[in-house]
């Protein structure tokens, strides 16, 4: 089996870390995530030079630099023996602390695990955009924005897409569980950080990891019935928010200086290529720890400038790198990345605000001031009654974060009371401002009927409390033990995490996880993965193909869209009535009834009412919208009673009448006057 790659970026990762500890004389566990922030940096700016394989070579040789110049200590004038001893014990040494002992035994058991258990993609946004993505960097060598695949969505940020890479880089072929791997080290990354003790507080660093690992399954309102995906997803959400939190964590460990802040400047850019919304989190990130050093160790005309110095350096960079990608994206891809809307009406960003603002004072414009209206009541009432922790809703989990900066304020230094009275206010302001900002995102990129039921609220605004929420905690583990009552400000932190734990047992444990994910739900998978690879050595990245799979709700479709080595085309979705003419509209995936009305077929194509999402078809139809889109070929993947009758003529071979036992695939053929379907290859899935 293939498990090498990851491992050797592992100990690369390692390597980078250790090297850099000895260099800078730094906490070992605070090194992991930044390395990962380097890495995601290099390999993006190697991607968008269209040179990524070449990045991951230069990279790994790096990391074998690394590695020898970590193992070379002692002096010159020592034989090579000697310093090789020396070096070797100095790594152990660097390496003995337990936020970095956590790292890398967290990330050996997410590897190995998953490595013998093979968990598989299997949400539906995992196709539409993240896993497949992550996919076709690998077996490109590019970036997703310009390599072949079924992705609409090119213009998303690329840099889970790259841990996956880093971690498959040395590997053949793109493994699924690999990628599910990789995040999981990433989040072991930022557990890391939070929990970076000396060696002395063991115990103390123990309690604390084991809180932070709890802490996203707190923000998962699941019951006891569940099958949860932490820590078992390809999405980017949970990342974003570990990222967010850990930033912030690495800043208060890291001592002051301005070179330390280079390492939370590339977390910082780390954060900002996971998704759109990261460069909103990275940028209140770079102003919370902007107004901390303005207030610490006092506040002064100095300690102005240097905040000034340090919002300006760490938002930059993560500014440029949000324009960056999106110049590129436009270049490469020719997507327009700053607009928002849907597939009624875009906007630019700067009215989306503009008129936003107008709203809350009554003078917007009058076609979305009705649906503005109700997306504020909505969100209102979301944030006091939506849950979305186990704690409850938003007014719940603000309340918790009151209580855990209530007691770094009770717990800190003298000299540093105010650090977390001002985080708490600033972080206030932060949300309320992002809740605005997702207020907008509904009313003016949301479809009316996803305004309507917030979609995606639990993710979008879980999101950033569950990272509060943890820079939050970091802090209290930072100031609590060296506070006025240090055993006291332990046993406060130890508190914490055994009300998380409580909060856990109580109502969060899930039936199923990562570690026994129940394999009987990737029988749908397995098969159109089975199906496709049949017929994927007949087809090319050129060739588009229709896919007929009767009584589908979509998930057939998009995990063809990534299984399939050919550009899998959107369906018939009935026709619009004109004065003069007919059009066509197409969907994503389709189900074809009859639209005849006499008698017989009423009683003959009575079984149609069983599909949910349908598009009345004719045969004529049909034979229309090929020839109005142009595709060659039609996949067959589960047939009917309809597509026997109905469409059976145009078929040069018969096809089954009911469920399809395989995924048969034919060419499209028209000479003008008559279409018809020929058969391409034996394929047969026999189940």
């Amino acid at each position: 089996m293939n498990w090498g790659d990851g491992l050797l970026a592992l100990l690369g990762i390692c390597a980078f870390s250790l090297l850099w500890a000895r260099k800078w004389e730094l906490n070992a566990a605070l090194l992991p995530l930044p390395v990962l922030g380097a890495s995601v940096v290099w390999l993006w700016l190697f991607g968008m030079a269209d040179q990524l394989a070449l990045g991951g070579w230069l990279w790994f040789a790096g990391a074998a630099a690394a590695l020898c110049l970590l193992l070379v200590g002692g002096h010159k004038g020592q034989s090579l023996p000697a310093r090789l001893k020396a070096g070797g014990l100095d790594a152990l040494h660097r390496a003995a602390v337990p936020g970095f002992v956590f790292f890398v035994g967290a990330a050996l058991f997410f590897w190995i695990l998953f490595a013998l258990t093979q968990p598989m993609f299997i949400r539906w946004d995992e196709f539409t955009f993240w896993g497949t993505a992550c996919k076709m960097t690998k077996e490109a060598n590019q970036l997703h924005a310009v390599a072949p695949g079924n992705l609409s969505a090119r213009a998303y940020l690329p840099g889970m897409m790259l841990v996956s890479y880093l971690f498959q880089f040395l590997g053949a072929g793109f493994a699924e569980w690999k990628t599910l791997a990789a995040y999981d080290i990433l989040a072991a990354a930022v557990f890391a950080a939070f929990a970076a003790q000396e060696k002395k507080r063991w115990p103390f660093a123990v309690l604390t990891l084991a809180g932070a690992v709890l802490l996203p399954y707190l923000f998962t309102p699941a019951g006891d019935e569940t099958v949860s995906t932490i820590h078992l997803t390809a999405m980017g959400d949970l990342s974003l928010g570990l990222v967010f939190g850990g930033v912030l964590c690495l800043y208060f460990r890291l001592p002051r200086s301005p070179k330390n802040l280079t390492l939370v400047g590339l977390s910082l850019l780390l954060l900002t290529l996971i998704k759109d919304m990261g460069m909103a989190y990275a940028l209140i990130a770079a102003a919370l720890i902007a107004l901390d050093i303005l207030i610490y160790p006092r506040l002064c005309l100095p300690s102005l400038g240097r905040a000034a110095a340090a919002g300006i350096g760490l938002g930059v960079p993560v500014a440029a790198a949000y324009l960056g990608w999106s110049r590129y994206v436009l270049a490469a891809a020719d997507i327009e990345k700053n607009v928002v809307g849907n597939s009624e009406k875009s906007y630019g960003y700067g009215y989306m605000f503009t008129d936003g603002l107008k709203q809350f004072l009554g003078r917007g414009s009058e076609e979305n001031a009705e649906k503005f209206n109700t997306v504020l009541g909505l969100m209102k009432n979301a944030l006091v009654h939506t849950p979305l922790s186990l704690a409850g809703s938003a007014l719940a989990v603000l309340a918790a974060l009151a209580a855990v900066l209530g007691l770094c304020l009770v717990m800190a230094p003298a000299g540093q009371r105010r650090r977390p009275a001002l985080f708490g206010l600033a972080g206030l302001g932060a949300f309320g401002a992002f809740v605005l900002f997702h207020l907008l995102l509904y009313v003016y990129s949301f479809s009316d009927r996803e305004a309507l039921i917030l979609k995606d609220y639990e993710r979008y605004i879980g999101t950033y409390l569950m990272g509060w929420m943890m820079a939050s905690l970091g802090l209290l583990g930072l100031l609590a033990p060296e506070g006025r009552w240090p055993r006291l400000g332990q046993g406060a932190g130890i508190l914490c995490s055994g009300a998380m734990a409580l909060v856990f047992c109580l109502k969060g444990v899930p039936s199923a996880g990562f570690w026994n994910y129940p394999h009987e739900n990737y029988a749908v998978r397995q098969e159109v993965a089975y199906r496709a690879s049949l017929v994927n050595p007949e087809l090319d990245w050129d060739d588009e193909v229709l896919l007929i799979s009767q009584g589908d709700d979509a998930t057939r479709w998009y995990y063809y869209s990534y299984e399939l080595n050919a550009q899998l085309a959107h369906g018939f979705g009935g026709f619009g009535y004109a004065e003069e003419d007919d059009w066509a509209w197409e969907t994503t995936f389709m189900t074809l009834v009859s639209p005849y009305q006499d008698e017989y077929n009423k009683e003959f194509y009575a079984y149609q009412s069983e599909y949910q999402y349908t598009a009345e078809c004719s045969r004529d139809d049909l034979v229309a919208f090929l020839r109005d889109t142009g595709y060659g070929y039609i996949l067959l993947d589960q047939s009917d009673k309809y597509v026997y009758y109905e469409f059976g003529p145009l078929f040069t071979e018969k096809v089954p009448i009911d469920r399809a036992d395989a995924a048969y695939l034919y060419k499209v053929v028209d000479d003008g006057v008559e279409m018809r379907f020929e058969p391409v290859g034996e394929v047969r899935y026999v189940s």
